[in-house]
C-alpha cells in the first residue's frame, strides 16, 4: 500500500556534456528568442536573463558616466576658453570645404590662407570704443 505514494520521474535527464554558459568578455550582443523565451549571446550560448539585464544596465551606466564627464568637460572648456570654441567651429566649417568666411567689413568671401597678419586685441577694442563715441 505504501508503494502507491511513490512517484517515478523518468522524464528528467542529466546532461553532463553540455557546454558552460557564456563567458564572453567586453561588449556582448544579446539575441532575444520570443518563441522559446530565452536569451542567447552572440557566441550562441544561452545567457541567464538576469545576467543579461545586469550586463546591459552596467553598459549603459558606463555610457551615462562618460556622457556626464564629456558634458562637464564641454562646460569647462566653454567657461575657460570661449574663443577656442569659436575657432573650433570655424575650423570644422572650413574643413568641410564647402564654407568660407565673409569679411565683416566689406562682405567679400575670403580664404583663411589669405590672412597676412594679426593685430593687438587691446588696441582693437580701444579703437572700437573710440569709433562708437
Amino acid at each position: 500500500m505504501e508503494d502507491d505514494k511513490i512517484i517515478i520521474l523518468d522524464t528528467i535527464r542529466i546532461d553532463r556534456n553540455k557546454p558552460r554558459k557564456c563567458t564572453c568578455q567586453g561588449q556582448r550582443k544579446f539575441t532575444v528568442d520570443t518563441v522559446n523565451r530565452e536569451i542567447t549571446c552572440g557566441c550562441g550560448r544561452p545567457v541567464d536573463p538576469f545576467e543579461a539585464m545586469a550586463d546591459l544596465a552596467a553598459h549603459y551606466e558606463r555610457i551615462n558616466r562618460q556622457h556626464e564627464a564629456m558634458n562637464k568637460q564641454r562646460k569647462e572648456w566653454i567657461r575657460q576658453k570661449p574663443h577656442s570654441v569659436l575657432f573650433k567651429q570655424l575650423e570644422q566649417s572650413y574643413r568641410r570645404g564647402a564654407m568660407l568666411p565673409f569679411c565683416p567689413r566689406c562682405g567679400d568671401v575670403f580664404d583663411f590662407t589669405e590672412l597676412t597678419r594679426f593685430g593687438s586685441a587691446d588696441f582693437y577694442t580701444k579703437m572700437k570704443g573710440r569709433d562708437k563715441q
